[in-house]
């Protein structure tokens, strides 16, 4: 059905490529002898604003025209499985079926000349009719499934349709013919005229013009009454468009072309082939004869015609390739051939115009590539999928050129072989009369349409044998048959049983389904409700536990960062200790060197004490008092140097301490303002974050800050090559909500960042970005979008039932699924990481592998990723459990997240102020006690101070000895002494400082010791503190475990219990079922009424059956101790059992079984043998019926081929013959007479020629052409090609050195023939070569226009006189 008038072109496009079919009338013609042509529709043009459709008819022919016109000649679309199927007999050829013969052909319209794409067409086919003065010639095949052959037309029979009865008959379909009107000869042509010829009644086709021309009346047959109808006319709209190649006139003058008709040779060109570098030739339209010493290069005009027109080189006998025929010197070599294409044989006008130039590169190395250009020079693109030279053999099979056929180019070494006349010269003409009028393919067809009836002929055969062995079965079971209808007894107790059987199984069916009812009606739906309160309990005790697993992560959190601020507290105080160590260990050695040099000076001053009492006496005494009052006082002066520094170093202790303490209360204090500032930038982020999600309302991208970038990029859409994809996040979802934290661990990274095409895009969108204040961390990714969907190998995935992370992606936009999964693929391989429920099962999974050798990442519920191997396994924890999951389907359960992140992080900032309040006050105490220990500190220094200043003045202040002048060794002494005393007291005074050094570095010592012991007393508490804490967590976690368990377990139940009720609801279906199958089944065998009857009826009939068996069973030694009670309780019992539905069934079987004994005689049954009996009627019926149409199709094939054979011998016989007469009429110009001796069994054909014959008939006939003269041997050869030329078909005939050997008189007279030939036949053009002078073609033409009384312009011959080939030189 055709829908309404299409209004916009787009919409008329889509009957492009619809089949139409339209009716014209040829000019002079009346409306019955309309002709069928059809056309594709190529293209929708617009007409004065009307879209109007462009018809491309197969003749090459245009035409524009409406839709009214249109919807009336469109032919319906083929549906599928409409057309009958055509099916070839078995082993039958096309060229088979082609052979068979109907009756009263039809000429085929241009609607038939469209050929499937793999029709193959024969460049020649058979003759199409037996005419008049041999005006059969061989036709143009176009039909793809049958040929035109003697007039008749043969439908392709399908041997399986003539099988089944149907009769398959195509309309005849027959290729345009090109065919010429021959003019009787003188005395030969009563006999061509008149009826067969003498070699049969064959009815004679009408006859045509040229192509071209207009169609000419048909012709009465000479011999029969029929006439046939005209071949198609040319279409009246060639005329405007194509020019008219001239009609030759029924009895006027001659008129000669000017322009070529289709197929005709325009102008040969040659560059570099063979002795030519430049060589162009313009042929003429009727005869062109070219002259020119040997050596000119005129056979190289034929070998390049040759070449170029598809002729190998090996077929050229010329070279083994085409390399050979580059001119010396040059590295290729070029050759033009120009066809004219005109009038209504012109191939695709439209494309190629009035000429065709066929241009071949030949190389000496590679191919030689083919080149078709129009008539403009321009070159022309096959079809898709189509080769130069496929199009060139298309062009050639079109136009009925084949440049191989021996007598379209004969070459001067044909023209030598033939005149060789060497022992096989009566085969090799022969061969060339065969294979010139095609007869030796139509032989080799009919050899294998001869093969193919003898396999016809062989299923003839099997199909007898068939038939016999079916008739030998259906008498077999007839015999069966009689034998079993006589054993039917026991076919009543059998029915009987049947129908107790039946019903008796309705009745056990029908209590299953009372028990299936009652078991799914109260036990399961008990046992789901008892799951879904278990159900219920446990989530209520799984969000407990969550929450207290929440609280103990928050104080785990808060607990670890206790333990890493007292850590690194212990690290500092540990240093400190080590510090004071090493102070005081290099005091306490300063000290003992003090203490050394002290105890070394007293040895020496009692030396001198002693030395001075010894020598002065008493002023030694005095001294010595003087000495020691000295050093009383420096001693006091110790003294309280020494309370002054205890007193001060205790002050700077206490300064110290107070000052850390201070500096403790600073970190602390600016860890609780860093802390509010943090919960401040979390409180705002999220309220704005909550404001963003209100406005987008529910816009996804909210989620991602990516509303104002998606706005601009909305803006500049139109500068994207393609619009960007992203954020990758508002992409994607998750398909079970369980895995949202696992995903957003294992993605989050990637969630803001966007996809583009290319590198422009890229540069575009981060303008965008910085312009929206996007996030700086997102990523813009360059890939292809065209790249098709990544195909998973199963060997990447999970095993063992784990699903891989990319199973619970979905992605939400169908345009970008195939980028946003390619790209995630590529960057995170989420086809390998496979999704785990807890802990505990992941390690398990990655420590055994249970998942896949190759999985070496898992990911669990939480977030934690388990990495490594079946050896090693290392957890990778999600740091921040609490993180808010991004791929929730629902804005507004994101929102709610925000909120109640919101709630939190607001009670964290309270907390965090209190605390910031707290340590405030306390840092404001601890700076006025450090102000006041350090005014404490300070005031004690000065004391210090003032004490080592009296100390060092009493020391200076040394005491007035006596005088000891008169004694100059005794004042020695005494200088010594004092000396040493000096020395004395100032190492007294460095050994009060290291004491004093070394007391503050002890004290240091053990308050770092101190400090750092009380620290790791309260890191240990902090440890166990932790334990706790982690002992905890795993308690509730090992309870989560618990409680997850049992949810499953109990999950597990309810699937079972639903499960199981399903099973139930489907066994009470599956036992209502069978009740009903067994009710329906039970009625086909008899009624609800008939079976309770039947099984009141079995019951007495089995009482007796088992009353029998118990008789018979009363002498076994178990039942002879029996009581008649005990007895009668047992045959209750048996009667019970076998009234069951299982016993009647065995019962039954037992009475099958007696009746199968019967019938294990007769095979089968009563009612199947009867079924098979019928079966087997039926068969020998069909197979008669199918064997007598094969039988009928045979003797048409095996009639149709001898008919075939027949039309061939007769064909041969009639083209044998018009070869003999014209072969005789063209010798009898030069007065010789010859015949034509065929032998088909040798294959031979032998020329009798009978010199001057024609005025002296009893010359002996000359067999051997030796015999003769060379210029009679070329006169001859020129008869015999011309005799065989009338039963050929090409546009154009080539004849080189035809009159080597001839004499100036055979010479002219063979001309005069070969342009008396060509004139009265037109439609074809003549190239003859020779390499004598053109005089004799002159005198020819001048004596045929003196003869014929014509004149013959130089449009019908032109000469052309060739000169050996020079360099550069333009030669014709």
């Amino acid at each position: 059905m055709l829908g309404d008038k299409p209004i916009y072109r787009k919409d008329a496009k889509q009957y492009c490529g619809r089949l139409v079919r339209k009716a014209f009338v040829p000019e002079g013609a009346g409306p019955k002898r309309r002709q069928f042509f059809t056309g594709k529709v190529v293209e929708c043009p617009i007409f004065d604003g009307e879209v109007c459709y462009r018809i491309l008819y197969d003749d090459g022919d245009t035409e524009d025209i409406a839709w009214e016109e249109l919807v009336q000649i469109m032919l319906p679309e083929p549906e599928a499985g409409s057309q009958l199927r055509r099916t070839q007999a078995p082993g039958l050829t096309d060229t088979t079926n082609r052979l068979t013969n109907t009756k009263n052909p039809h000429p085929r319209g241009k609607e038939d000349m469209d050929e499937g794409p793999t029709a193959k067409k024969p460049k020649y086919a058979t003759p199409s009719a037996l005419g008049t003065a041999g005006a059969g010639r061989p036709a143009k095949a176009q039909g793809a499934n049958q040929v035109s052959y003697l007039g008749l037309s043969t439908p392709a029979v399908s041997l399986e349709a003539a099988a089944t009865g149907i009769n398959e008959q195509e309309a005849p379909r027959q290729g345009r013919v090109r065919r010429r009107q021959d003019t009787p000869d003188d005395g030969a042509g009563g006999d061509e005229a008149g009826g067969d010829g003498g070699h049969g009644a064959v009815p004679p086709p009408s006859t045509r013009a040229r192509r071209g021309q207009h169609e000419q009346p048909g012709r009465q047959e000479a011999a029969g009454g029929n006439k046939e109808e005209e071949a198609p006319a040319a279409n009246a709209g060639d005329a405007a468009r194509l020019e008219e190649v001239p009609a030759q006139p029924a009895a006027g003058g001659f008129v000669a072309r000017t322009i070529g008709s289709a197929g005709h040779i325009a102008r040969i060109h040659l560059e570099n082939f063979m002795c030519h570098k430049h060589f162009e030739l313009d042929l003429g339209t009727h005869v062109t004869l070219v002259s020119g010493q040997n050596g000119s290069g005129k056979s190289a005009v034929m070998q390049a015609l040759q070449v170029c027109l598809g002729v190998t080189a090996r077929s050229t006998g010329r070279g083994s390739n085409l390399g050979g025929f580059i001119r010396t010197g040059a590295t290729d070599a070029k050759v033009q051939v120009t066809l004219w294409n005109t009038g209504d044989e012109a191939f695709m006008p439209h494309l190629f115009g009035s000429r065709i130039t066929v241009e071949r590169q030949i190389k000496k190395a590679g191919a030689s590539p083919y080149v078709l250009l129009d008539e403009r020079g321009r070159k022309v693109q096959p079809e898709r999928g189509e080769k130069p030279r496929e199009l060139l053999d298309r062009i050639l099979d079109h136009f009925c050129v084949d440049a191989s056929n021996p007598l379209t180019i004969i070459t001067q070494d044909m023209a030598r072989q033939f005149l060789s006349a060497s022992k096989d010269d009566a085969k090799l003409k022969y061969e060339m009369f065969m294979e010139g009028t095609l007869q030796d393919k139509t032989q080799e067809e009919l050899k294998v349409s001869n093969a193919n009836c003898a396999i016809i002929a062989r299923t003839l055969e099997n199909s007898a044998a068939e038939l016999n062995a079916e008739r030998q079965q259906n008498a077999q079971y007839r015999s069966k048959l009689e034998k079993l209808k006589s054993a039917d007894k026991l076919v009543e107790h059998r029915d009987l049983l049947e129908r107790a059987a039946a019903w008796r199984a309705v009745q056990l069916m029908e209590g299953r389904l009372a028990v299936a009812t009652a078991a799914a009606e109260r036990q399961g739906p008990e046992t789901i409700g008892l799951c879904d309160r278990h159900l219920q309990a446990l989530e209520r005790a799984k969000q407990e536990l969550l929450e207290r697993k929440r609280l103990l992560g928050e104080d785990m959190q808060r607990h670890q960062e206790v333990i890493d601020n007292h850590g690194k507290h212990i690290r500092s105080l540990v240093m400190a200790v080590n510090r004071a160590h090493a102070d005081m260990d290099r005091v306490s050695r300063d000290k003992r060197g003090v203490e050394l040099s002290i105890r070394t000076l007293e040895s020496d001053k009692q030396a001198l004490d002693k030395r001075l009492d010894e020598e002065t006496g008493g002023k030694t005494a005095e001294a010595r008092r003087r000495v020691e009052e000295h050093q009383r006082e420096v001693t006091v002066k110790q003294a309280a140097l020494q309370e002054a520094t205890e007193r001060a170093n205790a002050a700077q202790q206490a300064f110290e301490a107070a000052r850390s303490q201070l500096d403790i209360l600073a970190n602390e204090l600016q860890a609780a303002r860093n802390n509010v500032m943090t919960s401040e930038k979390n409180v705002a982020s999220h309220r704005n974050e909550l404001q963003r999600i209100a406005a987008a309302q529910g816009n996804r991208l909210a989620m991602f800050g990516a509303v104002e970038l998606n706005k601009l990029i909305e803006r500049y859409a139109h500068n994207f090559r393609a619009r960007p994809i992203g954020p990758i996040g508002a992409l994607l979802s998750i398909s079970d909500a369980k895995w949202l934290m696992a995903a957003e661990v294992a993605l989050g990274v990637c969630f803001s960042d966007y996809l583009v095409s290319c590198s422009q895009d890229a540069t575009l969108l981060r303008q965008l970005m910085a312009q929206a204040k996007y996030d700086r961390k997102a990523a813009i990714i360059t890939t292809p979008f065209d790249r098709p969907l990544h195909t998973i190998s199963p060997a990447r995935r999970p095993v063992g039932g784990f699903a891989p992370l990319l199973d619970v992606l979905v992605v939400q936009d169908a345009t970008a699924h195939v980028q946003v999964m390619n790209y995630i693929v590529d960057k995170f391989h989420v086809e390998s990481m496979a999704l785990v429920e807890n802990s505990l099962q992941g390690r398990s999974i990655m420590y055994s592998g249970a998942a896949g050798q190759h999985i070496s990442v898992l990911v669990d519920i939480e977030g934690n990723f388990y990495k490594g191997n079946k050896d090693m396994c290392y957890v990778d924890r999600n740091c921040n459990p609490r993180r808010r999951c991004r791929l929730v389907a629902d804005l507004s359960q994101y929102a709610t997240e925000v909120e109640r992140d919101l709630e939190r992080y607001g009670a964290e900032l309270q907390a965090h102020k209190e605390d910031l309040l707290n340590l405030q006050h306390r840092h404001r105490e601890a700076q006025m006690l450090v102000t006041q220990r350090d005014q404490e500190r300070k005031r004690l220094l000065a004391e210090k101070i003032r004490a080592k200043t009296d100390l060092d003045r009493t020391v200076t202040a040394a005491p007035e000895m006596p005088n000891f002048d008169d004694d100059e060794q005794a004042t020695a002494v005494l200088s010594q002494l004092s000396d040493i005393q000096k020395e004395v007291l100032e190492l007294q005074a460095s050994l009060q400082t290291a004491e004093e050094t070394l007391a503050l570095a002890m004290q240091a010592h053990d308050q770092a010791v101190q400090l750092a012991t009380a620290e790791k007393e309260r890191f240990q508490e902090q440890v166990q503190e932790g334990d706790r804490l982690r002992q905890a967590l795993t308690d509730v976690e090992q309870q989560l475990t618990e409680v997850a368990n049992l949810h499953n377990n109990t999950l597990t139940r309810r699937e079972q219990a639903v499960s199981g009720l399903e099973k139930l609801r489907q066994a009470v279906e599956a036992a209502d079922r069978k009740v009903q199958e067994a009710v329906a089944a039970a009625t086909q065998v008899c009624s609800r009424a008939d079976g309770e009857q039947a099984l009141a009826d079995a019951l007495p009939v089995m009482k007796e059956e088992m009353a029998r068996q118990l008789s018979s069973r009363r002498t076994r030694a178990e039942f002879a101790k029996m009581s008649e009670e005990q007895l009668r309780k047992v045959e209750r019992a048996s009667l019970a059992r076998n009234m069951e539905y299982d016993g009647l069934v065995r019962h039954l079987e037992r009475v099958n079984g007696n009746i199968a004994k019967v019938e294990k005689e007769a095979g089968c049954d009563l009612q199947e043998l009867e079924i098979r009996l019928a079966d087997s009627d039926r068969t020998v019926e069909r197979k008669l019926a199918v064997h007598r149409r094969i039988e009928n199709t045979v003797r048409l094939f095996y009639a149709n081929y001898q008919r075939q054979v027949q039309y061939f011998e007769k064909n041969r016989a009639h083209i044998e013959h018009i070869t003999m007469h014209k072969f005789d009429r063209y010798l009898r110009r030069r007065d010789h007479t010859g015949r034509l001796v065929f032998d088909h069994t040798e294959r031979t054909l032998k020329l009798l020629i009978k010199p001057r014959g024609k005025n002296n008939p009893h010359v002996q006939a000359v067999e051997d052409l030796k015999q003769l003269s060379g210029g009679e041997r070329s006169f001859t050869t020129v008869a015999f090609l011309l005799a065989i030329g009338a039963s050929t078909e090409s546009p154009f005939r080539c004849m080189d050195e035809f009159d080597v050997f001839m004499d100036a008189i055979n010479r002219r007279v063979a001309t005069e023939t070969l342009l008396e030939f060509a004139y009265e036949n037109p439609a074809f053009q003549y190239i003859f070569l020779t390499p004598q002078d053109i005089q004799a073609v002159e005198d020819a033409r001048q004596e045929m226009m003196k003869k014929r009384k014509v004149h013959l312009s130089s449009a019908f011959l032109r000469t052309v006189q060739l000169r050996p080939a020079r360099a550069n030189g333009t030669q014709a």
